[in-house]
């Protein structure tokens, strides 16, 4: 190892030092050279390696730059330069600063920067991650956005207020599920309109999850992709010319005649198309193994609870449809206990002078007798 001097007294003791750290990194009184070198370096160049190794590896484009803006936000507002600058106090402190993001938004910058961290621990530049024992966020019953399914109503009128683009894309979304990331990616190459199989590839690159998807096209899709396919689709053409954002999504609804928040103050944006096909895969009887992966998560209680919309399922109806408990002899028997008989004149209901019951209203009574009739107390 050069020691970079022509002093031998300068060399030995660097060597010396050299020495010592070493000896102490081993028995682990001294961090590793490693770590000493990186928490010599600023944390927006550990970010910067960190991005370029996410990118290398083929992540999203959107993922990367979701990354890369929450964790420099956060080296800028809680002051952190070095590594030993990241602690979980500081990161508490900034947390209980934002009063106006959502539980959500703040798990999403503790996932950014608990990304970078690990990231630096797997690659030898931190001992630990300073961060990994931060609990998150409570997010349940604190939801600052709360979708809502369509119904099969607000959908048809939906489609007809909108453009034929736009019929197609809210129908795709609808009966696949695919999101607004995924589906202003998708280009001609990518949809099969064959009469016998048609389906949309959802490429790696562009899904969520970073895996592949087949899924098949329902007959409603396929007549409104046919109506707007080019007779010859150049290479690499898009499917949707573009993917309307918030505002251009409420202006449709309004023609539609949808309320964007309705019951329980929850809202109905794009998003709500894929909550609208999670529900009506429940409400079809679809076995939720299956409807998980057409939904392609990887957790079943994600697509049961949270992309299955409670209000839209047929609740009344599985009541309905329950076998009856009380036997036949005690169903009929209950009407003749509760007859009210002309006997009992402190239950009988008064009749207003002038206002004679008619004689429909008389035929069971005029049936029974006083002999006949029960003594009520």
């Amino acid at each position: 190892m050069p020691l970079h001097t022509h002093d031998r007294r300068i060399a030995e003791e660097k060597l010396r030092q050299i020495v010592q750290e070493e000896q102490g990194a081993a028995v682990g009184l001294t961090p590793p050279q490693t770590i000493r070198a990186a928490a010599g370096r600023s944390m927006e160049e550990h970010l910067a390696d960190f991005v370029a190794d996410l990118e290398a590896r083929g992540c999203a484009g959107m993922y990367s730059y979701n990354m890369e803006h929450r964790v420099a936000k956060l080296l800028k507002e809680c002051g952190w330069l070095r590594t030993a600058d990241v602690t979980p106090d500081s990161f508490v402190t900034w947390r209980s600063r934002q009063t106006s993001k959502a539980p959500q938004t703040l798990n999403q910058y503790q996932d950014a920067i608990n990304g970078l961290t690990s990231w630096m621990q797997q690659h030898g530049r931190l001992a630990a991650n300073p961060l990994a024992g931060v609990k998150k966020v409570e997010t349940r019953g604190r939801e600052v956005r709360k979708r809502r399914a369509f119904s099969t109503v607000e959908l048809r009128r939906l489609l007809e207020a909108a453009t034929p683009e736009r019929r197609a894309l809210y129908l795709m979304a609808a009966f696949t599920g695919l999101r607004r990331g995924e589906l202003v990616q998708l280009t001609w190459e990518d949809v099969s309109l064959a009469s016998g199989d048609p389906f949309v590839r959802a490429r790696s690159s562009i899904t969520k999850n970073h895996q592949e998807a087949i899924l098949r096209l329902h007959g409603d899709v396929v007549a409104a992709l046919q109506v707007i396919r080019p007779a010859m689709a150049e290479e690499g053409a898009l499917v949707f010319s573009s993917v309307p954002w918030a505002y251009q999504f409420r202006q449709d609804l309004n023609k539609a005649g949808i309320r964007y928040k309705a019951f329980q103050e929850r809202q109905a944006d794009f998003h709500s198309l894929r909550h609208t096909f999670g529900t009506n895969l429940a409400n079809a009887g679809v076995h939720p193994r299956v409807a998980m992966e057409l939904m392609r998560h990887s957790d079943m209680r994600l697509t049961t609870k949270v992309y299955t919309d409670a209000g839209k399922l047929p609740t009344a109806e599985a009541i309905d449809s329950l076998p009856s408990l009380i036997s036949t002899s005690e169903i009929y028997a209950q009407p003749d206990a509760q007859n009210l008989v002309p006997g009992s004149q402190n239950l009988s209901r008064p009749v207003a002078e002038g206002n004679a019951p008619t004689p429909v209203q008389l035929v069971d009574n005029q049936r029974l007798s006083r002999a006949e009739s029960r003594q009520v107390a």
